[in-house]
C-alpha cells in the first residue's frame, strides 16, 4: 500500500475480481479516486473493471449518483468520465453519453461531441463552479447525436438544446437526483447558460 501511494497508483487489496464481486460500486469508486487524487489505476485493476462492468447492473441508482456527484465535483472529472467510457461503466451513469463518442461536429468545433462534453466539464471544474453548473456542462450537448443532420463542415444540430433538456431530465431522474438540482441543470441545458 505504501509503495502504491508513492507511485500514485490505485489497486485493489487482493484479486480485483473478488473485490468487485463483493461490491461492484468499487469499480466506479476507483475511477472517482483517480480523478480526485490524480492517481493512475493499476493495469490488472483496469482489466478487471472492464471484465466485471456488468456487475454494476445490481447497484442502486442512488449509489451510482453519489459516486457520479463526487466525480463531477473533483478537480479533474474528465479523467474518470473518460475511463468510465473506456472500461464499460459509462452506460451505468447514462447510456446517452455513449451515443456522443466519435460523433463529429461541424467546422465550428474541433472535437467530437463526447470530447467537447469532457472539456466543458473540466472547464467548469477549473472555474470551481457548483454541482448544477458542472452537471449542465457535461450534459449541454447530449442530444447532438439525436439531432445531427448532414456531415462534415455542414453538420447541423437544430433543436439539440430542447431535446437535450428532455434527455437530461430523464437521465437525472434515473439517477435519482434531487428535483431542485435537476430543475437547475435542465434549465441551463435548455438555454445553454452554464458559462
Amino acid at each position: 500500500g505504501q509503495k502504491d501511494l508513492e507511485k500514485k497508483l490505485i489497486r485493489t487489496v487482493g484479486l480485483p475480481a473478488d473485490r468487485f464481486g463483493e461490491d461492484a460500486l468499487r469499480m466506479l469508486r476507483a475511477l472517482r479516486l483517480s480523478s480526485e487524487l490524480d492517481f493512475a489505476i493499476e493495469h490488472e485493476t483496469q482489466e478487471a473493471i472492464a471484465k466485471n462492468a456488468h456487475l454494476m447492473e445490481k447497484i442502486s441508482a442512488e449509489r451510482v449518483r453519489d459516486e457520479f456527484i463526487k466525480i463531477i465535483m473533483s478537480n479533474n472529472p474528465a479523467i474518470a468520465m473518460e475511463l468510465s467510457a473506456r472500461l464499460g461503466l459509462l452506460k451505468f451513469i447514462s447510456p446517452e453519453f455513449e451515443k456522443g463518442i466519435g460523433v463529429e461536429q461541424n467546422k465550428a468545433h474541433a472535437y467530437t461531441v463526447w470530447e467537447h462534453l469532457l472539456r466543458s466539464l473540466n472547464h467548469a471544474a477549473a472555474k470551481k463552479f457548483p454541482l448544477h453548473v458542472r452537471t449542465a456542462a457535461l450534459f449541454h450537448d447530449i442530444a447532438k447525436p439525436h439531432t445531427k443532420s448532414f456531415k462534415g463542415d455542414t453538420a447541423t444540430f437544430y433543436g439539440h438544446e430542447v431535446v437535450g433538456s428532455r434527455i437530461t431530465r430523464k437521465a437525472l431522474e434515473d439517477l435519482r437526483f434531487p428535483k431542485e438540482i435537476a430543475d437547475k441543470v435542465v434549465k441551463l441545458v435548455r438555454w445553454h447558460m452554464f458559462f
